[in-house]
């Protein structure tokens, strides 16, 4: 019998997540209750991954977490600001792919590849040696390559595959045993799954084995890949997560939306969202004490399409060929 990969948000951060490491911290399957334990716990040194890098990266680089990230899009530096005063000061060093190239990336992380060619780029300014080896980076030339296809000839750009030490995710369900379940759109998560030395999972729901058996499917990743699994309801809030609930765009604006005003705004989120509770259900309770039941009532997932016909997985008793 496989050993239980169940175990708490303090307990799975401190054991799989080392400073220094680098993390895939997503977009689609935001772990934000697992983002809030990185820094609860005061991880440094670490790279933030993804192909787009929201409000999760600018409460890692606000906490001193990460110094360095690689990704399509960062949130934080959208407009002026301590996110952007970091990357010119240097305290945050940044590499600019763009979405599909960290997908890219990711795939070849996860297919055990060094490297995959793209046509991506190509005809672009961001060829040019000086946005290869620029002042903010920390991946000089292994940012990317180019060559000739030895089958037809035609340039290519060559990007180097991304293994994370660490994936934080987010997923509907699993079982004790590390066996993922998520559905929905996935984008660069599901080669970040498989990519990354060390993935930890929070979900929503705990089923039994029986129940990833019978829908095999939506399996997205097995427990021997997974070194932690989290019991974490609402661990994606204020994010929406698909058939639980939908983005709290009224916490959003009134609370996660100050982390990239200041410093002085981040700590203050800080000190009440993050380290003002011990774990994501004392977040949950300090969420229903602010704002009610109703408002998170209001965020949940109660109608839209689902799928109506059984989805049948069945064979035949004896095998229907003859000798």
């Amino acid at each position: 019998m496989p050993e239980t990969k169940l175990m708490s948000e303090r307990e799975a951060t401190a054991r799989f997540v080392d400073d220094g490491d680098s993390v895939y911290v997503g977009y689609t399957s935001v772990a934000y209750g697992l983002i809030h334990e990185i820094v609860r716990q005061r991880k440094t040194g670490l790279e933030a991954i993804g192909g787009s890098v929201g409000p999760q990266g600018t409460m890692l680089f606000m906490a001193g977490c990460a110094d360095r990230v690689s990704s399509g899009y960062i949130a934080g530096a959208l407009r002026p600001g301590p996110v952007q005063d970091m990357m010119d000061s240097g305290d945050l060093r940044y590499e600019d792919y763009s979405n599909q190239a960290i997908a890219l990336m990711l795939m070849a992380g996860a297919l055990g590849i060094p490297f995959i060619p793209t046509r991506s780029f190509l005809g672009s300014d961001y060829l040019k040696p000086e946005y290869q080896e620029h002042p903010g980076g920390h991946r000089g030339a292994n940012k990317w390559a180019t060559m000739e296809s030895p089958f037809d000839g035609q340039p290519v750009v060559l990007l180097p595959a991304l293994i994370p030490d660490v994936a934080v995710l987010h997923a509907q369900r699993a079982d004790r045993f590390g066996n993922v379940q998520t559905w929905g759109h996935q984008g660069d998560a599901r080669w970040a799954f498989w990519a990354a030395k060390k993935v930890i999972v929070s979900v929503e729901d705990i089923v039994e084995p029986e129940v990833i058996r019978e829908d095999p499917g939506r399996t997205v990743v097995p427990g021997f890949r997974v070194a932690a699994v989290v019991h974490m309801p609402f661990g994606a809030h204020p994010s929406g997560f698909v058939g639980h609930y939908d983005f709290d765009y009224a916490f959003m604006a009134a609370e996660m939306g100050r982390i990239g005003r200041g410093k002085d705004e981040f700590e203050a989120f800080r000190a009440e969202w993050i380290d003002g509770v011990a774990d994501r259900s004392e977040y949950i309770q300090r969420y229903l004490e602010r704002f009610g039941q109703q408002a998170l009532d209001r965020t949940r997932a109660t109608a839209g399409p689902a799928p109506t016909p059984d989805v049948r997985y069945t064979y035949a008793p004896e095998l229907p060929f003859r000798m």
